[in-house]
């Protein structure tokens, strides 16, 4: 099977799209319906402010009836890093 690309444009309402501290967002798609993420922050306070956010909240309200189990989470320091500054 071939790989497949997607790009599209996501235009969001005025004061809607900002983001403060979100440096990189990845998803990931594992086995049996998984999916993970890999985030990085500028900083703890913005990490912490990023799930208080209205965009998250509203997320969480439309992802939650997909789950199966709560997301878990484990927060960590980055040490190294290959393609940007840690």
């Amino acid at each position: 099977m071939s790989k497949v690309s997607m790009m599209g444009t996501i235009s969001c309402q005025e004061g809607k799209g900002d983001e403060p501290g979100v440096e990189i967002y990845s998803y990931h798609r594992g086995e049996d319906d998984t999916f993970s993420f890999f985030a990085l922050m500028s900083s703890q306070e913005a990490m912490q402010g990023h799930g208080q956010t209205e965009a998250m909240q509203a997320a969480m309200q439309a992802f939650g009836p997909l789950m199966a189990e709560p997301p878990q989470m484990a927060m960590a320091i980055p040490i190294a890093a290959v393609g940007f500054d840690v």
